[in-house]
């Protein structure tokens, strides 16, 4: 198994560039099924470049996430915590981003995920304002 970058999936879907798409291509059809590990930064990554830098629209964003969670040749660190995550970014108004964080928080125990952003709050559970001090 290797363990791939950001970049490298980008580039996986990416025309601007085809000789570094057919080298990403290349790298992970050779590894097989379950031959390319994608640790937890990579989704979080991924889905901010393709929403920063490549101007995608929400919907774009969570078919490639999509895409990339049911690739057969990858094996996806926090799979499930993904999962969800991309199931609520798909319908919620926050990043995909803090969904993720929330879904590994709650695996670890956490009963809420603290946050001073707006998206995520709207969103409801498990998202809680950060208390004002007294």
């Amino acid at each position: 198994m290797i363990g791939l970058d950001t970049n490298v999936l980008l580039r996986l879907g990416d025309d601007d560039d085809k000789a570094q798409r057919d080298r990403a291509r290349a790298l992970v059809l050779a590894q097989g099924e379950g031959g390319c590990y994608v640790n937890e930064i990579v989704p979080v990554e991924f889905a901010w470049t393709l929403t920063r830098s490549y101007k995608l629209s929400r919907d774009d964003v969570a078919k490639r996430l999509a895409l990339s969670l049911d690739s057969p040749e990858f094996v996806i660190g926090g799979f499930a915590e993904a999962q969800r995550a991309l199931d609520r970014f798909r319908t919620e108004p926050a990043d995909f981003a803090d969904y993720f964080l929330a879904e590994l928080n709650a695996s670890a125990g956490c009963a809420t995920t603290e946050t001073f952003d707006g998206d995520a709050l709207k969103s409801g559970e498990p998202f809680s304002s950060v208390p004002i001090s007294p």
